[in-house]
């Protein structure tokens, strides 16, 4: 059960995310966020965990596989292209983490998801 700090712990990242997209730098980690948001690394770690059922680098690329699915549904780039534009530095993890989110290959979900 997540305490009503680490929700509050999870709406201050939450924001921090959604207002400045920290998670398209390929290195962004722990201690770079904890940074960022001025909370302390080891709450920031806890509350991902507890609440999110996440660690650190599941819930980055997280963010980072949203947007990949943004730019394979709205735009024409290469999976390569939008893979690179969403934080992602290497294939094997982004399809490996593209389909732990999603349940399908990029190529897959962008046919089915296209307007």
């Amino acid at each position: 059960e997540s305490t009503e700090d680490e929700q509050r712990t999870m709406a201050v990242l939450h924001t921090l995310l959604q207002d400045h997209p920290l998670y398209l730098e390929p290195d962004l980690n722990l201690l770079r966020l904890a940074r960022k948001s001025g909370i302390p690394a080891r709450k920031v770690s806890a509350a991902i965990n507890k609440v999110e059922r996440k660690n650190v680098s599941q819930y980055i690329n997280a963010w980072r596989v949203q947007q990949a699915c943004r730019l394979l549904r709205d735009t024409d780039q290469t999976v390569s292209d939008a893979m690179l534009a969403s934080g992602f530095q290497t294939k094997s993890n982004f399809q490996r983490e593209f389909r732990r989110i999603t349940g399908s290959t990029p190529l897959l979900w962008r046919q089915a998801n296209r307007p």
